[in-house]
């Protein structure tokens, strides 16, 4: 049984369709990673499970329990904000009791305070003000939120986010330790494709407010399903080619031909590589072989294997 599902679930307002029709399930021990550009609508998502926002139409289940008008409360369900949700006139173990507060016995409350300052590692800042904490520390005050709730379900909106470079890397390890430290799952947002592979065991793509692919990341590099796939994972820019088929070769607006998927005579495609891919051909003179696409622009030219096809 899944410990997450959603079932063609749709948010609009007015006009605006925000989310259409997601549909996908989220089962005991996967770490999933939402992944897209701003604005796309992976942090709706997020709320609409935490139960913060209301979907338009479908249904959500939590272990299996219709949730989709189920108070937020009441949901075994702990959101990280992208914005740390810490309270700036309390003590970091005060925030972080908060999230119990009502829940559990104060005993309790201590001993999960103090359980999950130490699995962040800020035992020792817990009678200290947010504004006396790095931006570092501050995620992990927001997280050690999540863990002292011991929620099923535990929601990352761009849990790295203004976070230096140095230190990603060491949250990042946290992350998935914590999380293979505790039952249930992790659904984290994120608009860095890199991230996403990094962490996940599953990654879903989310593109103009649809669920674009569902898959591991091995597999979502090898077929990515769409060119916005792809260019949400890539390191680099995605270039594009335009091409359409002619006798026993795919042929592109300069007249360089390609060997390629088979399809019939006339039928268009699109060809894509990554700028990170090409091998730069100043100095000589560069041309297509049967092993190598030509970018004239860029004088430069990338291996035929590394060529992504993506058919109607």
């Amino acid at each position: 049984m899944p410990v997450v599902q959603l079932n063609a679930v749709s948010l609009h307002y007015d006009r605006d369709k925000v989310l259409d029709e997601i549909s996908f399930s989220v089962s005991e021990g996967e770490y999933v990673v939402i992944l897209g550009a701003s604005g796309c609508g992976k942090t709706s998502l997020l709320r609409m499970i935490a139960g913060l926002v209301s979907p338009s139409s479908g249904t959500i289940f939590l272990a299996g329990r219709d949730a989709t008008r189920i108070a937020p409360r009441h949901r075994d369900v702990a959101l990280v904000p992208q914005h740390d949700g810490l309270y700036p006139h309390l003590s970091i173990g005060r925030s972080i009791g908060m999230a119990i507060r009502d829940r559990v016995t104060r005993s309790e409350q201590r001993l999960r305070i103090l359980d999950a300052a130490q699995k962040v590692g800020l035992e020792a800042y817990l009678d200290r003000l947010p504004e006396q904490l790095s931006g570092g520390q501050l995620r992990r005050a927001a997280v050690a939120k999540a863990i002292a709730r011991r929620a099923a379900v535990r929601l990352l909106d761009e849990p790295l986010s203004a976070i230096d470079a140095n230190l990603r890397f060491q949250i990042e390890k946290d992350l998935v330790s914590l999380h293979h430290q505790s039952s249930g799952v992790t659904l984290h947002v994120t608009h860095d494709g890199a991230e996403a592979m990094r962490l996940a065991t599953r990654v879903a793509v989310v593109e103009n407010g649809k669920i674009a692919q569902v898959d591991t990341p091995d597999r979502l590099r090898a077929n990515p399903a769409t060119p916005g796939v792809a260019a949400a994972l890539g390191r680099s820019e995605l270039i594009t080619v335009p091409v359409r088929r002619v006798d026993d070769a795919w042929i592109g607006g300069d007249g360089q031909r390609v060997s390629g998927p088979e399809a019939p005579v006339g039928a268009s495609a699109t060809l894509a590589y990554f700028e990170e891919h090409l091998v730069d051909q100043s100095g000589d003179a560069a041309s297509a072989s049967s092993t190598r696409w030509l970018d004239r622009q860029r004088n430069a030219t990338v291996d035929h294997d590394r060529l992504l096809w993506f058919l109607p």
